[in-house]
């Protein structure tokens, strides 16, 4: 029974963890993560500073480390895989906390990340990897607890983590190395060929948006994603450190939409404000204006996150992740046998407007002066967004009842 947690990052080792009673978390500072970043430092999280005094109170450490996991079904799927509690953080931590989002390895006290020579991968061929998807809803990620792979992301979608060649041969990690893709197969809601095209929309009004794919395996669709939080430029494969919008804010994952007592827009935006660059608020901007006009009402807290460096000095927003428009998904029945529609009610309300068929390009400004941004630099930001998506829908390939679903929502919040 393992007792102890240390996170390392960057190859250094940080904190430790505890288990404490009731599902709590006590953790401790590692004095290393100080000698190398200093006392006060963010370079784990915005939300806990190094260095800064704890209590067997205080759960910043248990708010941080379970926006690590999963939730829903497939929280569920992994507790059982570990055979803890759906709510036992550390538990699940104790095995799915050495391949996660960012640069944090959680390993058990006198362990420590394996040396990159030592890595090494398992081809995973086109059967094994439909073998894969089958058993998503009980083996999420891909996971082989035999071979010690036990990747974790946060999120309700079911998703496969794995590595992959130069020849785009698929693996599986071995030995400690990083994963590099994560494949978000098509289950019971058809969001794949949605997602991507949304992607690609961003990526052609100029965003930052990570190399996707649509793969078509025995008629499943599979989005592709190249994972951000990993660098293949220099060999070895090396994590970078990230983390969410309530991670950062210090808030646990229930909480992830406003509604919920999650962080608004404006949270994020002082985040950036006071640990970003001088152009980090105009590109959380851009983001927000792109959401409304595709439609994508579940942008919450933890669909925007931040990049940070090993200096630790500042953070960046990462590139834009989870964007589909979820007003043209399926209409699905409901517990009445009724079809709808996904909800219209935001993750995060744009000048207290909450439904996002109502939300217009002058609320969006409006959000933005909140943030302390100046209205004329707002408005031309929000119409340059506005503009790039008119002019990109005709030449982005994708699904076209997703495209023409665009075109009309940019319509009304252009009005």
């Amino acid at each position: 029974m393992v007792d102890r947690l240390v996170a390392w990052l960057y190859g250094t080792p940080v904190l430790s963890l505890t288990s404490a009673l009731n599902n709590r978390i006590v953790f401790d500072w590692e004095q290393h993560g100080i000698d190398r970043w200093g006392l006060g430092s963010r370079v784990l999280s915005v939300s806990l500073p190094l260095g800064s005094p704890t209590s067997s109170r205080d759960d910043r450490a248990l708010d941080f480390f379970s926006n690590l996991l999963p939730d829903g079904p497939v929280l569920i799927a992994m507790a059982q895989l570990a055979g803890v509690s759906p709510l036992d953080t550390f538990g699940l931590l104790t095995t799915f906390g050495s391949e996660c989002a960012g640069a944090v390895v959680l390993l058990p006290e006198g362990e420590m990340p394996l040396d990159s020579s030592l890595w090494g991968s398992e081809n995973v061929s086109t059967h094994d990897l439909m073998a894969l998807i089958d058993a998503l809803p009980t083996t999420p990620f891909g996971a082989d607890l035999g071979r010690g792979w036990t990747p974790s992301l946060p999120g309700y979608q079911g998703k496969i983590v794995l590595g992959r060649l130069s020849d785009g041969q698929w693996t599986r990690p071995t030995n400690g190395a990083p994963s590099t893709w994560i494949l978000k197969p098509d289950r019971e809601h058809r969001m794949a060929e949605n997602e991507v095209t949304c992607l690609r929309l961003a990526a052609n009004c100029g965003l930052t948006v990570p190399d996707v794919e649509l793969l078509d395996l025995n008629g499943t669709k599979i989005l592709a994603i190249r994972r951000y939080d990993r660098t293949e430029v220099d060999s070895p494969i090396s994590r970078i450190h990230q983390e969410d919008g309530c991670q950062a804010t210090g808030t646990p994952p229930m909480q992830k939409y406003e509604y919920a007592g999650g962080p608004s827009l404006k949270d994020l935006a002082i985040v950036l404000r006071d640990h970003g660059d001088v152009d980090a608020m105009r590109e959380l901007l851009q983001r927000v204006a792109f959401n409304v006009a595709v439609g994508n009402a579940d942008a919450h807290a933890k669909n925007f996150s931040f990049l940070h460096g090993p200096d630790g000095l500042s953070i960046t927003l990462a590139p834009v992740y989870d964007v589909l428009s979820t007003i043209s998904l399926d209409k699905r029945p409901n517990a009445d046998g009724i079809m709808v529609g996904a909800s219209t009610t935001m993750g995060q309300e744009v000048n207290a407007q909450a439904d996002i068929l109502k939300v217009s390009k002058a609320a969006i400004i409006s959000e933005a002066t909140k943030w302390g941004l100046r209205r004329k630099s707002s408005e031309e930001c929000v119409t340059e967004v506005f503009d790039a998506v008119s002019a990109s829908i005709a030449k982005t390939s994708g699904d076209e009842s997703v495209l023409n679903s665009i075109r009309a929502q940019l319509a009304r919040a252009s009005r």
